[in-house]
Protein backbone atom coordinates (compact mmCIF):
# COMPACT_ATOMS: atom_id res chain seq x y z
CA UNK A 1 0.00 0.00 0.00
CA UNK A 2 2.81 2.40 0.73
CA UNK A 3 4.22 2.20 -2.81
CA UNK A 4 0.77 2.95 -4.21
CA UNK A 5 0.59 5.95 -1.87
CA UNK A 6 3.89 7.27 -3.21
CA UNK A 7 2.65 6.68 -6.74
CA UNK A 8 -0.44 8.81 -6.06
CA UNK A 9 1.65 11.56 -4.53
CA UNK A 10 3.52 11.93 -7.79
CA UNK A 11 0.27 12.58 -9.62
CA UNK A 12 -0.86 15.00 -6.93
CA UNK A 13 2.36 16.89 -7.61
CA UNK A 14 1.54 17.13 -11.30
CA UNK A 15 -2.04 18.29 -10.87
CA UNK A 16 -1.31 20.75 -8.07
CA UNK A 17 1.18 22.62 -10.24
CA UNK A 18 -1.67 23.49 -12.61
CA UNK A 19 -3.43 25.46 -9.88
CA UNK A 20 -0.41 27.30 -8.56
CA UNK A 21 -0.64 30.88 -7.31
CA UNK A 22 2.91 31.66 -8.30
CA UNK A 23 4.05 33.17 -11.59
CA UNK A 24 7.06 32.73 -13.83
CA UNK A 25 10.00 35.13 -13.58
CA UNK A 26 10.11 38.20 -15.81
CA UNK A 27 12.04 38.18 -19.05
CA UNK A 28 15.27 39.73 -17.73
CA UNK A 29 18.05 37.41 -16.48
CA UNK A 30 17.93 37.31 -12.70
CA UNK A 31 14.18 38.01 -12.45
CA UNK A 32 12.60 35.82 -9.78
CA UNK A 33 9.32 33.94 -9.61
CA UNK A 34 8.03 30.84 -7.87
CA UNK A 35 6.31 27.53 -8.46
CA UNK A 36 4.04 25.56 -6.13
CA UNK A 37 3.76 21.78 -6.28
CA UNK A 38 3.44 18.72 -4.06
CA UNK A 39 6.63 16.96 -3.06
CA UNK A 40 6.86 14.13 -0.52
CA UNK A 41 3.17 14.62 0.27
CA UNK A 42 3.49 18.30 1.16
CA UNK A 43 2.67 21.47 -0.71
CA UNK A 44 5.91 23.37 -1.29
CA UNK A 45 6.85 26.67 -2.88
CA UNK A 46 10.20 26.93 -4.67
CA UNK A 47 11.91 30.02 -5.99
CA UNK A 48 12.45 30.20 -9.74
CA UNK A 49 14.82 32.42 -11.72
CA UNK A 50 15.39 33.53 -15.29
CA UNK A 51 18.86 32.26 -16.20
CA UNK A 52 21.43 33.86 -18.42
CA UNK A 53 20.40 31.35 -21.12
CA UNK A 54 16.88 32.82 -21.21
CA UNK A 55 15.28 29.73 -19.67
CA UNK A 56 13.46 29.36 -16.35
CA UNK A 57 15.23 27.36 -13.63
CA UNK A 58 14.53 26.33 -10.08
CA UNK A 59 16.80 28.43 -7.90
CA UNK A 60 17.05 25.59 -5.40
CA UNK A 61 17.65 21.87 -5.58
CA UNK A 62 14.74 19.43 -5.66
CA UNK A 63 14.17 18.37 -2.06
CA UNK A 64 15.88 21.41 -0.50
CA UNK A 65 14.22 23.78 1.97
CA UNK A 66 15.88 26.99 0.78
CA UNK A 67 17.96 28.77 -1.81
CA UNK A 68 21.67 28.34 -1.08
CA UNK A 69 23.53 31.17 0.61
CA UNK A 70 26.74 29.22 1.17
CA UNK A 71 28.49 26.34 -0.59
CA UNK A 72 28.32 24.18 2.54
CA UNK A 73 24.71 24.73 3.60
CA UNK A 74 22.93 21.43 4.24
CA UNK A 75 19.42 22.87 3.95
CA UNK A 76 20.15 23.76 0.34
CA UNK A 77 21.66 20.39 -0.74
CA UNK A 78 18.32 18.77 -1.51
CA UNK A 79 17.84 15.11 -2.35
CA UNK A 80 20.19 12.68 -4.09
CA UNK A 81 18.67 10.78 -7.02
CA UNK A 82 19.94 7.77 -8.90
CA UNK A 83 19.85 8.25 -12.68
CA UNK A 84 16.48 7.30 -14.17
CA UNK A 85 14.58 7.16 -10.86
CA UNK A 86 11.86 9.42 -9.51
CA UNK A 87 10.37 10.77 -6.30
CA UNK A 88 9.67 7.44 -4.56
CA UNK A 89 11.67 8.00 -1.36
CA UNK A 90 14.99 6.52 -2.50
CA UNK A 91 16.32 10.06 -3.01
CA UNK A 92 16.28 10.93 0.70
CA UNK A 93 19.86 11.42 1.80
CA UNK A 94 19.35 8.91 4.64
CA UNK A 95 17.32 6.30 2.71
CA UNK A 96 18.10 2.63 3.41
CA UNK A 97 20.25 0.54 1.06
CA UNK A 98 19.13 -2.50 -0.93
CA UNK A 99 20.18 -4.65 -3.87
CA UNK A 100 19.04 -3.76 -7.39
CA UNK A 101 15.58 -4.99 -8.48
CA UNK A 102 14.62 -7.62 -11.04
CA UNK A 103 14.34 -6.61 -13.82
CA UNK A 104 17.14 -4.15 -13.15
CA UNK A 105 15.61 -1.09 -14.81
CA UNK A 106 12.63 1.24 -14.23
CA UNK A 107 10.13 -1.44 -15.26
CA UNK A 108 11.19 -3.34 -12.14
CA UNK A 109 9.97 -0.54 -9.85
CA UNK A 110 6.81 0.71 -11.57
CA UNK A 111 5.31 1.70 -8.22
CA UNK A 112 8.60 2.96 -6.81
CA UNK A 113 11.05 1.78 -4.19
CA UNK A 114 12.14 3.67 -1.08
CA UNK A 115 15.56 2.02 -1.05
CA UNK A 116 18.77 3.33 -2.54
CA UNK A 117 20.26 0.65 -4.78
CA UNK A 118 23.75 -0.65 -4.31
CA UNK A 119 25.65 -2.31 -7.10
CA UNK A 120 25.11 -1.61 -10.80
CA UNK A 121 21.69 0.01 -11.20
CA UNK A 122 19.97 -0.27 -14.62
CA UNK A 123 21.64 -2.89 -16.75
CA UNK A 124 22.43 -3.11 -19.59
CA UNK A 125 23.76 0.41 -19.84
CA UNK A 126 22.40 1.54 -23.23
CA UNK A 127 23.08 4.95 -24.78
CA UNK A 128 19.51 4.94 -26.13
CA UNK A 129 17.94 4.88 -22.65
CA UNK A 130 16.00 7.96 -21.60
CA UNK A 131 14.94 9.80 -18.47
CA UNK A 132 11.89 11.68 -19.66
CA UNK A 133 8.70 9.71 -18.91
CA UNK A 134 5.99 12.01 -17.51
CA UNK A 135 4.70 9.60 -14.83
CA UNK A 136 5.87 6.43 -13.06
CA UNK A 137 3.21 4.48 -14.96
CA UNK A 138 4.91 5.46 -18.24
CA UNK A 139 8.37 4.31 -17.12
CA UNK A 140 9.66 1.16 -18.79
CA UNK A 141 12.87 -0.77 -19.40
CA UNK A 142 14.35 2.03 -21.56
CA UNK A 143 12.81 5.19 -20.08
CA UNK A 144 12.74 6.38 -16.48
CA UNK A 145 10.29 8.88 -14.99
CA UNK A 146 11.52 12.49 -14.88
CA UNK A 147 11.02 13.74 -11.29
CA UNK A 148 10.82 17.33 -12.56
CA UNK A 149 7.42 16.53 -14.10
CA UNK A 150 6.01 16.86 -10.57
CA UNK A 151 6.30 20.63 -11.12
CA UNK A 152 4.23 20.51 -14.32
CA UNK A 153 4.49 19.03 -17.80
CA UNK A 154 6.74 21.84 -19.09
CA UNK A 155 9.45 21.16 -16.47
CA UNK A 156 12.30 18.75 -17.13
CA UNK A 157 15.74 17.56 -16.11
CA UNK A 158 18.23 19.53 -18.22
CA UNK A 159 20.20 17.82 -20.96
CA UNK A 160 23.99 17.97 -21.18
CA UNK A 161 23.63 20.69 -23.84
CA UNK A 162 21.34 22.76 -21.59
CA UNK A 163 23.76 22.47 -18.68
CA UNK A 164 26.57 23.54 -21.02
CA UNK A 165 24.61 26.60 -22.09
CA UNK A 166 23.75 27.77 -18.57
CA UNK A 167 27.31 27.13 -17.32
CA UNK A 168 28.69 29.30 -20.13
CA UNK A 169 26.09 32.04 -19.84
CA UNK A 170 26.52 32.25 -16.05
CA UNK A 171 30.35 32.01 -16.19
CA UNK A 172 30.55 29.10 -13.77
CA UNK A 173 34.08 27.85 -13.22
CA UNK A 174 34.20 26.55 -9.62
CA UNK A 175 31.97 26.19 -6.53
CA UNK A 176 32.26 29.89 -5.68
CA UNK A 177 31.12 31.12 -9.10
CA UNK A 178 28.39 28.44 -9.25
CA UNK A 179 27.01 29.73 -5.95
CA UNK A 180 27.32 33.34 -7.14
CA UNK A 181 25.45 32.54 -10.36
CA UNK A 182 21.73 33.20 -10.76
CA UNK A 183 21.12 29.49 -10.10
CA UNK A 184 22.81 29.57 -6.65
CA UNK A 185 24.23 26.03 -6.91
CA UNK A 186 25.60 24.64 -3.60
CA UNK A 187 28.21 21.92 -3.07
CA UNK A 188 25.78 19.03 -2.55
CA UNK A 189 28.34 16.23 -3.04
CA UNK A 190 27.50 12.78 -4.41
CA UNK A 191 26.28 9.56 -2.82
CA UNK A 192 28.15 6.30 -3.39
CA UNK A 193 26.29 3.33 -4.81
CA UNK A 194 28.52 0.93 -2.92
CA UNK A 195 28.15 2.09 0.70
CA UNK A 196 25.63 4.95 0.54
CA UNK A 197 28.10 7.47 1.95
CA UNK A 198 28.45 11.04 0.69
CA UNK A 199 31.66 12.43 -0.78
CA UNK A 200 32.61 16.11 -1.20
CA UNK A 201 29.39 17.33 0.46
CA UNK A 202 29.90 21.01 1.21
CA UNK A 203 32.76 21.23 -1.27
CA UNK A 204 31.72 20.25 -4.81
CA UNK A 205 28.52 20.08 -6.84
CA UNK A 206 27.03 17.07 -8.68
CA UNK A 207 23.90 17.55 -10.80
CA UNK A 208 22.37 14.99 -13.15
CA UNK A 209 21.42 15.67 -16.75
CA UNK A 210 18.99 13.53 -18.77
CA UNK A 211 21.77 12.66 -21.23
CA UNK A 212 23.29 9.17 -21.21
CA UNK A 213 27.01 8.41 -21.34
CA UNK A 214 29.19 5.38 -21.89
CA UNK A 215 29.61 5.16 -18.12
CA UNK A 216 25.90 5.60 -17.38
CA UNK A 217 24.68 9.18 -17.27
CA UNK A 218 26.06 12.67 -17.84
CA UNK A 219 26.14 15.18 -15.02
CA UNK A 220 27.37 18.67 -14.21
CA UNK A 221 30.45 18.43 -12.03
CA UNK A 222 31.48 21.59 -10.17
CA UNK A 223 35.02 21.02 -8.96
CA UNK A 224 37.64 23.23 -7.45
CA UNK A 225 38.88 24.53 -10.81
CA UNK A 226 36.11 23.82 -13.33
CA UNK A 227 32.41 23.37 -14.04
CA UNK A 228 32.16 20.40 -16.40
CA UNK A 229 28.68 19.56 -17.79
CA UNK A 230 30.07 16.58 -19.71
CA UNK A 231 31.18 14.43 -16.78
CA UNK A 232 29.87 10.88 -16.66
CA UNK A 233 29.13 8.46 -13.83
CA UNK A 234 27.41 5.12 -13.26
CA UNK A 235 23.66 5.42 -12.85
CA UNK A 236 23.74 4.14 -9.30
CA UNK A 237 25.59 7.23 -8.09
CA UNK A 238 23.38 9.72 -6.27
CA UNK A 239 23.38 13.33 -7.47
CA UNK A 240 21.24 16.43 -7.23
CA UNK A 241 18.34 17.46 -9.47
CA UNK A 242 17.89 21.05 -10.62
CA UNK A 243 14.78 21.37 -12.80
CA UNK A 244 14.39 23.78 -15.73
CA UNK A 245 11.66 24.96 -18.06
CA UNK A 246 12.71 25.69 -21.61
CA UNK A 247 11.61 29.11 -22.70
CA UNK A 248 10.32 30.50 -24.99
CA UNK A 249 7.23 28.34 -25.36
CA UNK A 250 6.58 27.14 -28.90
CA UNK A 251 3.13 26.93 -30.45
CA UNK A 252 1.27 23.63 -30.26
CA UNK A 253 0.55 21.81 -33.50
CA UNK A 254 -1.21 18.55 -34.36
CA UNK A 255 -2.74 16.53 -37.23
CA UNK A 256 -6.34 16.89 -38.39
CA UNK A 257 -6.78 13.38 -39.83
CA UNK A 258 -4.66 10.23 -39.92
CA UNK A 259 -1.14 10.24 -38.48
CA UNK A 260 0.92 9.22 -41.48
CA UNK A 261 4.23 9.08 -39.67
CA UNK A 262 7.73 10.42 -40.01
CA UNK A 263 9.80 7.24 -39.72
CA UNK A 264 13.40 8.44 -39.75
CA UNK A 265 15.26 11.68 -39.13
CA UNK A 266 19.00 11.92 -39.67
CA UNK A 267 20.85 15.18 -39.03
CA UNK A 268 24.33 15.60 -37.47
CA UNK A 269 24.15 13.53 -34.22
CA UNK A 270 20.43 12.73 -34.70
CA UNK A 271 19.57 9.29 -36.09
CA UNK A 272 16.04 8.65 -34.89
CA UNK A 273 14.00 5.76 -36.35
CA UNK A 274 10.33 5.39 -35.36
CA UNK A 275 7.27 3.34 -36.30
CA UNK A 276 5.92 3.34 -39.88
CA UNK A 277 2.41 2.26 -38.79
CA UNK A 278 -0.35 4.75 -39.63
CA UNK A 279 -1.87 6.08 -36.37
CA UNK A 280 0.69 3.98 -34.49
CA UNK A 281 2.42 6.98 -32.93
CA UNK A 282 1.20 10.37 -31.62
CA UNK A 283 0.45 13.21 -34.03
CA UNK A 284 3.11 15.30 -32.28
CA UNK A 285 6.25 13.70 -30.86
CA UNK A 286 8.55 15.63 -28.56
CA UNK A 287 12.09 14.46 -29.27
CA UNK A 288 13.76 17.54 -27.77
CA UNK A 289 15.79 15.25 -25.49
CA UNK A 290 17.57 14.12 -28.68
CA UNK A 291 20.31 16.64 -29.47
CA UNK A 292 22.31 17.38 -32.62
CA UNK A 293 25.58 19.19 -31.96
CA UNK A 294 26.44 21.51 -34.86
CA UNK A 295 28.86 24.35 -35.52
CA UNK A 296 28.23 27.82 -36.88
CA UNK A 297 29.17 28.19 -40.54
CA UNK A 298 29.12 24.44 -41.17
CA UNK A 299 26.71 22.47 -43.40
CA UNK A 300 24.97 19.19 -42.54
CA UNK A 301 22.72 16.88 -44.53
CA UNK A 302 19.15 16.47 -43.30
CA UNK A 303 17.51 13.17 -44.31
CA UNK A 304 13.82 12.50 -43.59
CA UNK A 305 11.76 9.39 -44.37
CA UNK A 306 8.08 8.72 -43.80
CA UNK A 307 5.01 6.69 -44.72
CA UNK A 308 3.07 8.71 -47.32
CA UNK A 309 0.29 6.10 -47.80
CA UNK A 310 0.45 6.42 -51.57
CA UNK A 311 0.52 10.22 -51.82
CA UNK A 312 3.34 12.72 -52.25
CA UNK A 313 3.90 14.69 -49.04
CA UNK A 314 5.48 18.02 -48.32
CA UNK A 315 7.96 18.28 -45.47
CA UNK A 316 8.27 21.65 -43.77
CA UNK A 317 11.41 22.06 -41.66
CA UNK A 318 11.96 25.00 -39.32
CA UNK A 319 15.02 26.06 -37.29
CA UNK A 320 14.63 28.78 -34.65
CA UNK A 321 18.06 30.24 -35.47
CA UNK A 322 17.56 33.40 -33.38
CA UNK A 323 15.98 31.49 -30.48
CA UNK A 324 12.97 33.78 -30.15
CA UNK A 325 10.33 31.06 -29.82
CA UNK A 326 8.91 31.62 -33.31
CA UNK A 327 9.73 30.22 -36.74
CA UNK A 328 10.29 32.89 -39.39
CA UNK A 329 8.98 31.75 -42.79
CA UNK A 330 11.51 34.00 -44.54
CA UNK A 331 14.71 33.00 -42.73
CA UNK A 332 14.02 29.80 -40.79
CA UNK A 333 11.91 27.68 -43.17
CA UNK A 334 13.18 24.88 -45.44
CA UNK A 335 10.63 23.23 -47.81
CA UNK A 336 11.21 19.62 -48.91
CA UNK A 337 9.20 17.09 -50.89
CA UNK A 338 8.83 13.43 -49.91
CA UNK A 339 7.79 11.22 -52.89
CA UNK A 340 5.52 8.22 -52.42
CA UNK A 341 7.16 6.00 -49.81
CA UNK A 342 6.43 3.26 -47.29
CA UNK A 343 8.68 4.90 -44.72
CA UNK A 344 10.89 1.84 -44.60
CA UNK A 345 12.25 1.99 -48.15
CA UNK A 346 15.12 4.05 -49.49
CA UNK A 347 12.92 7.02 -50.47
CA UNK A 348 13.74 10.16 -48.51
CA UNK A 349 13.51 13.94 -48.54
CA UNK A 350 16.98 15.46 -48.25
CA UNK A 351 18.39 18.95 -47.88
CA UNK A 352 21.76 20.42 -46.99
CA UNK A 353 21.35 22.78 -44.05
CA UNK A 354 23.96 25.51 -43.55
CA UNK A 355 24.18 26.68 -39.93
CA UNK A 356 24.16 30.52 -40.07
CA UNK A 357 27.24 32.31 -38.77
CA UNK A 358 24.98 34.47 -36.59
CA UNK A 359 22.80 31.64 -35.23
CA UNK A 360 22.19 31.87 -31.49
CA UNK A 361 24.58 29.70 -29.49
CA UNK A 362 23.19 26.93 -27.33
CA UNK A 363 19.98 24.93 -27.63
CA UNK A 364 17.45 25.88 -30.29
CA UNK A 365 14.39 24.09 -31.68
CA UNK A 366 14.09 22.19 -34.96
CA UNK A 367 10.53 21.39 -36.03
CA UNK A 368 9.64 18.95 -38.81
CA UNK A 369 6.10 18.86 -40.21
CA UNK A 370 5.27 16.10 -42.71
CA UNK A 371 1.98 16.96 -44.37
CA UNK A 372 -0.25 16.12 -47.29
CA UNK A 373 -1.47 19.72 -47.55
CA UNK A 374 -3.34 19.65 -50.85
CA UNK A 375 -6.19 21.67 -49.31
CA UNK A 376 -3.80 24.58 -48.78
CA UNK A 377 -1.97 26.89 -51.13
CA UNK A 378 1.69 27.91 -50.64
CA UNK A 379 1.87 30.71 -48.09
CA UNK A 380 -1.22 29.58 -46.19
CA UNK A 381 0.76 27.52 -43.70
CA UNK A 382 3.48 28.05 -41.09
CA UNK A 383 5.02 26.14 -38.19
CA UNK A 384 1.85 26.51 -36.10
CA UNK A 385 -0.67 25.16 -38.62
CA UNK A 386 -1.95 21.62 -38.07
CA UNK A 387 -1.02 19.06 -40.70
CA UNK A 388 -3.84 17.58 -42.79
CA UNK A 389 -2.42 14.05 -42.98
CA UNK A 390 1.05 13.57 -41.51
CA UNK A 391 3.05 14.04 -38.32
CA UNK A 392 5.13 16.61 -36.40
CA UNK A 393 8.43 16.06 -34.56
CA UNK A 394 10.54 18.54 -32.56
CA UNK A 395 14.27 18.17 -31.83
CA UNK A 396 16.99 20.15 -30.06
CA UNK A 397 19.92 21.58 -32.00
CA UNK A 398 22.94 22.60 -29.92
CA UNK A 399 24.79 25.32 -31.81
CA UNK A 400 28.48 25.79 -31.04
CA UNK A 401 31.20 28.07 -32.32
CA UNK A 402 32.89 26.98 -35.53
CA UNK A 403 35.62 24.45 -34.81
CA UNK A 404 39.04 25.95 -35.46
CA UNK A 405 41.29 22.95 -35.94
CA UNK A 406 43.29 24.22 -38.90
CA UNK A 407 46.29 25.11 -36.77
CA UNK A 408 46.22 21.69 -35.11
CA UNK A 409 46.22 19.91 -38.47
CA UNK A 410 48.87 22.21 -39.89
CA UNK A 411 51.13 21.69 -36.91
CA UNK A 412 50.63 17.91 -36.77
CA UNK A 413 48.70 17.88 -33.50
CA UNK A 414 48.21 14.35 -32.20
CA UNK A 415 48.03 12.23 -29.06
CA UNK A 416 49.44 8.67 -29.06
CA UNK A 417 49.26 5.80 -28.30
CA UNK A 418 45.55 5.57 -27.49
CA UNK A 419 44.61 3.23 -25.84
CA UNK A 420 47.73 3.09 -23.68
CA UNK A 421 49.16 0.97 -20.91
CA UNK A 422 51.24 3.72 -19.34
CA UNK A 423 52.68 6.56 -21.46
CA UNK A 424 50.80 9.15 -23.56
CA UNK A 425 52.72 11.46 -25.93
CA UNK A 426 51.45 14.81 -27.18
CA UNK A 427 52.91 16.08 -30.43
CA UNK A 428 52.37 19.68 -31.55
CA UNK A 429 54.40 22.70 -32.64
CA UNK A 430 52.14 25.01 -30.62
CA UNK A 431 53.34 26.20 -27.24
CA UNK A 432 51.56 24.48 -24.37
CA UNK A 433 50.40 26.48 -21.34
CA UNK A 434 49.36 23.44 -19.28
CA UNK A 435 47.76 20.01 -19.52
CA UNK A 436 44.92 18.79 -17.27
CA UNK A 437 43.82 15.18 -16.86
CA UNK A 438 40.32 14.41 -15.52
CA UNK A 439 38.76 11.10 -14.48
CA UNK A 440 35.19 10.03 -15.29
CA UNK A 441 33.88 11.91 -12.26
CA UNK A 442 35.30 15.11 -13.73
CA UNK A 443 37.90 15.27 -10.97
CA UNK A 444 41.28 16.80 -11.80
CA UNK A 445 43.94 14.14 -11.20
CA UNK A 446 46.95 15.83 -12.82
CA UNK A 447 48.11 19.26 -13.97
CA UNK A 448 51.42 19.62 -15.80
CA UNK A 449 53.15 21.06 -18.84
CA UNK A 450 55.22 18.11 -20.07
CA UNK A 451 54.16 16.50 -23.37
CA UNK A 452 54.93 13.01 -22.07
CA UNK A 453 52.28 11.83 -19.61
CA UNK A 454 52.84 8.87 -17.30
CA UNK A 455 49.55 7.07 -16.54
CA UNK A 456 51.11 3.93 -15.06
CA UNK A 457 49.83 4.80 -11.57
CA UNK A 458 46.18 5.39 -12.48
CA UNK A 459 43.52 2.69 -12.70
CA UNK A 460 42.19 1.38 -16.00
CA UNK A 461 39.35 3.44 -17.48
CA UNK A 462 38.47 6.47 -19.58
CA UNK A 463 40.12 9.84 -18.96
CA UNK A 464 39.92 13.28 -20.54
CA UNK A 465 43.03 15.28 -21.43
CA UNK A 466 42.54 19.03 -21.75
CA UNK A 467 45.40 20.91 -23.41
CA UNK A 468 45.58 24.69 -23.03
CA UNK A 469 47.83 26.30 -25.63
CA UNK A 470 49.76 29.52 -25.19
CA UNK A 471 47.85 31.15 -28.08
CA UNK A 472 44.53 30.69 -26.22
CA UNK A 473 43.35 27.63 -28.12
CA UNK A 474 42.16 24.52 -26.29
CA UNK A 475 41.86 20.87 -27.22
CA UNK A 476 40.15 18.03 -25.36
CA UNK A 477 40.78 14.37 -26.10
CA UNK A 478 39.35 11.19 -24.60
CA UNK A 479 41.96 8.54 -23.80
CA UNK A 480 41.68 4.96 -22.62
CA UNK A 481 44.00 3.51 -19.99
CA UNK A 482 44.19 -0.29 -20.43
Amino acid sequence: MRKKYLYLLFFIGITSAKAQNCSDPGTAPGDLGCVQFTYKGEQVTYTTVRGGDGNIWLQQNLGSSKVAEAIAEEASYGDSFQWGRWDDGHQNRTSALAAVPTPNNPSGITLGSETYYTGTWWSPNSLTDKWEAATPAEANDVNGCDPCKALGSAWKIPTEAEWTEIVNSENMANPATALASRLKLPGNGYRSNTNGNFTFAGQRGYYWSSTTSSSGGKYLYIGTTLANPSSGANRGQGAGIRCMKYNPAYCNVSVENDVEPITSVSFADINNVTSAIVNGTPAYEDFTAIVANVNRGTSYELNIKGNTVGFEHDVRVFFDWNKDGAFDMNAEYYPLVLPISTGTDAVAATETIAIPENAALGSIRMRIIKDQWNIYEPGEFDACLDAYYGQIEDYTINIQERLNIGDFIKNGFQIYPNPTSDIINIQTDLGIENINIYNQLGQLISNQKATRLDLSNVTSGIYMIQINFENGQKATKKIIKK
